[in-house]
Parts: C-alpha cells; sequence; structure tokens
C-alpha cells in the first residue's frame, strides 16, 4: 500500500494528526477535534512545533544551546581566572572560537548539501562532547593555560562552523514549507531563551571556579542533544551530485544568491549589521565598569539583551507572507538608534531598559533575513546559501569586535558603540530608498 505524503510525515498515526490541524481530515480525524491553538494568528510562531521532526530537532537545539551558554561564559570566567582578567587574552580567545566560521562555513555548506545533513550534526555534536570532556578533565586537574583554552576554544569552533549550515538547512527539512518561518522564529528564540538561563546556571560555577562542572553540563547536553537528533526523521532530501571541486561549488552557492533575488542584498545587510551593530557586545564589559560604574552590571546587560531579542525573534514568526528588505531596513535603523539610546545611557536602569530594544531589534532583523533567505533559495543550494548567511553573521563578529575595540581606545567606548549605531542608520536609510529596485516585494509593501 502506497503511502500518503500526510501518512509519510506523521506517521499514520491519528494523535500525531491531531497536531496539525491541516491534516486532520486526510488522516481520518475529524476537523472538529483538531485543536484550534494553532489556527490563531498569534500562535503562528509556534506552527513548526506540529511536526515530530522539528520537535525532536527543536529540543536537541534548545538542550544544546543551554549547554554552551553554560560553558561560553565558564570559558570567558576560566580565561579570566587563568590571565588575570587581560582584555588581551580574551580577545584573543574569543577570536579563536569565532574565526572558524568566517574561514571553514562555507566549506561546510558545500558539505550540508553533498552529504547528509543529519549526519553532520550528529558529527558536530559529537565533536563538542569530545572537546568538552577533555576541557572538564583538563580544568579539574589544573593543567589548562591561556593558550591551551584557546586551543579547546577553537576546537568548539570547528564543530559550530559545520555543525551551523547544516543544522539551519535541517530544519528547513523538517517542516514544510508553509511552517518555515515559524521555524526559523522558533530556534531564533530558543537560542536566546538558552542566552538568558544559561549564564543564570553558570553563576555559582563561576562564583565558586568549579569550571569543570560547566564544561561536563556541555558534554551531557551534547550527549543528549545527538541523541534527539538520531531520533528524526527529516523529509526526504536528495544530496546534490554536481561535479567539480569545491571553489566551484562555492561559486555556484554565491552565484544562486545572486540570481534568487534579493538573498545578496539581504545577506550584505546581515554583514553590516553584524560589523557595526552586533560587534558592540565586545565592549558592553567595558561599557558596564566605565560607564555604569560596575563591572556586575555586564551580566545584567546580557539577560536584558537576551529578554529583548527572544521577544523578537518570536515576533517575527507571527508575520504572514515573506519578510522584505523594506522591513528589514526599519528594523536595522530601529537597532541603529537603540544602539545610540544605549551609548548615552550612564543610569543603569536606563540602559538596562534600552538594552531590552537592542535585542528586540537585533533579533527581529537578523531572523527575518534569514527567513527571508530560507524561503527563496532552492534546496539543492541551501547548505552553500546559509553557510554565507553564517559568514555573514557569526564570521564578521570577531573581526568587528577587534575593530570596536581599537577604536575604542581612541574615542572611549560610548562614542564607539555611538558611531556604530549612527553607521547603522544611514545604511537603514540607504537601504529603504534602494530596496524596492532590489526586492520586487518591497516595491509591492
Amino acid at each position: 500500500m502506497v503511502k500518503s505524503h500526510v501518512e509519510e510525515s506523521l506517521g499514520a498515526n491519528p494523535a500525531d494528526a491531531a497536531l496539525n490541524p491541516a491534516d486532520s481530515v486526510a488522516m481520518g480525524v475529524p476537523a472538529a477535534r483538531a485543536p484550534r491553538l494553532l489556527e490563531s494568528p498569534r500562535a503562528r510562531a509556534f506552527r513548526a512545533l506540529r511536526n515530530p521532526p522539528f520537535r525532536l530537532l527543536f529540543s536537541a537545539f534548545l538542550v544544546n544551546q543551554t549547554g554552551f551558554w553554560i560553558s561560553h561564559v565558564s570559558l570567558q570566567g576560566l580565561m579570566a581566572h587563568l590571565s588575570g582578567s587581560d582584555a588581551t587574552q580574551q580577545g584573543r580567545l574569543f577570536f579563536a572560537m569565532f574565526i572558524p566560521a568566517f574561514v571553514l562555513a562555507p566549506m561546510a555548506g558545500v558539505a550540508a548539501d553533498r552529504f547528509d545533513r543529519k549526519r553532520i550534526v550528529l558529527a558536530c555534536y559529537a565533536g563538542v562532547a569530545a572537546v568538552t570532556a577533555a576541557l572538564a578533565v583538563a580544568a579539574a586537574s589544573g593543567s589548562v593555560t591561556p593558550l591551551s583554552l584557546q586551543g579547546f576554544g577553537f576546537g568548539l569552533g570547528l564543530c559550530f562552523a559545520f555543525s551551523g549550515p547544516a543544522n539551519m538547512a535541517l530544519a528547513a527539512n523538517s517542516v514544510p514549507d508553509d511552517d518555515l518561518s515559524s521555524a526559523v522564529s522558533l530556534q531564533s528564540t530558543a537560542n536566546n531563551l538558552t542566552r538568558v538561563v544559561g549564564p543564570a546556571l553558570a553563576a555559582p560555577l563561576l562564583a565558586t571556579s568549579r569550571f569543570e562542572i560547566a564544561f561536563a553540563v556541555f558534554t551531557v547536553a551534547a550527549i543528549l542533544a545527538a541523541l534527539l537528533t538520531a531520533r528524526m526523521k527529516p523529509r526526504p532530501y536528495e544530496p546534490e551530485a554536481e561535479e567539480g571541486g569545491i571553489l566551484a561549488r562555492l561559486a555556484a552557492g554565491l552565484a544562486h544568491a545572486r540570481e534568487r533575488r534579493p538573498a545578496l542584498p539581504a545577506l550584505i545587510t546581515v554583514a553590516w549589521v553584524s560589523l557595526f551593530g552586533v560587534s558592540h557586545v565586545a565592549l558592553t564589559p567595558i561599557f558596564a565598569k566605565e560607564v555604569l560604574g560596575d563591572a556586575d552590571w555586564f551580566a545584567w546587560i546580557v539577560v536584558t539583551t537576551g529578554i529583548g531579542a527572544m521577544a523578537g525573534a518570536l515576533t517575527s514568526g507571527y508575520r504572514v507572507g515573506r519578510p522584505t528588505l523594506r522591513a528589514a531596513a526599519g528594523q536595522t535603523f530601529a537597532f541603529g538608534m537603540s544602539l545610540l539610546a544605549f551609548a548615552a545611557s550612564t543610569s543603569p536602569p536606563v540602559a538596562l531598559l534600552v538594552q531590552v530594544f537592542v535585542g528586540y531589534f537585533y533579533f527581529a532583523v537578523m531572523t527575518n533575513l534569514q527567513r527571508l533567505i530560507q524561503e527563496i533559495v532552492a534546496e539543492q543550494q541551501r547548505g552553500r546559501v546559509m553557510s554565507l548567511f553564517q559568514v555573514a553573521w557569526g564570521g564578521i563578529v570577531p573581526f568587528g569586535g577587534l575593530a570596536m575595540g581599537y577604536a575604542a581606545d581612541s574615542l572611549g567606548t560610548s562614542v564607539t558603540i555611538a558611531v556604530g549605531g549612527a553607521l547603522l542608520g544611514v545604511y537603514a536609510s540607504v537601504l529603504a530608498l534602494v530596496g524596492p529596485r532590489l526586492d520586487p516585494l518591497s516595491a509591492d509593501a
């Protein structure tokens, strides 16, 4: 007996069909019994959760990202402990972790289009578990040095570089096209939820210098994430079999981004926002100490940014239809103005309140641009194009952070952040003017 598309995706289980009101009749479940919650416009952002493969992928992402944030702040705390709070060593650790995304993400995108995406994600989880387990042992034995910690950070960065494009492409393979925007916004929301929860869980470990426990937690989280991912059954996907070397495949991905308007302008916008907006995070510890008067405010800046970012990512899933460059221009402008307000803040309560808006518009524009790109690229090129997205976002940040650090030495922290916000505002104004010519939907908006 040939199974229908619905039966293949939901396993011919009426209980699963109840999670998908659109498919309830096809599965023999009366429409009246289908839940109304997921039909509500306000609940549109959660629609991807009605798909069993995405629920598993989302759960794995949530578990892994919680472990990541616990480990990430612990890496910074351990480096501060080892180096006597040397800012240069902190910068090198930051650079070591994120430079692989800039250098290797394009090749990782080729791999995501050439090989099984689920297996790539599983291999990366295994790599993370191995690196963090070794780091936990080294931290417990007291044998970690600043240089070796940078090496561990680089090892984690390698895993992140290859998992990023494959994970984003796999999310698209776990939901029907109508639920793609929900999947993108939910993953962004999960990232920011763990950005709040992870540091809070790590705080007592940092206070007692139990860094090895934090790294062991990430090991366990990566293993659990791998087990959850192994259970998922994404939609059938046939890896591309085109001939040519890696450079030819990279060129094909870039050419595809140029052909699928407005993917290339969207990628340029992501890079600009990362360079002059996202990179300000490198200065927030200094801002907390020098402007707000106490370095402890840095943790609260991270928390309030995460709260705003969660809201920005989640509300992006409410919207119907493909995002436009004109909408991205408006969000980028608001992001820049929020940074200007943050740079002008001298009171901790005001700075924290403004940072909620910084986080909101930051992730609103990034989530919508990811949605835009995911919805217009061809399946056979998805991994490569999303690797360009990863380069434009995470790969640019280390360079922006270094540039802002040097600028702050001459201009001061507040002025440097303000300049970044102003440059975002100028770019957004230009994008609003040229957007209709670059994006057909912007012209109709």
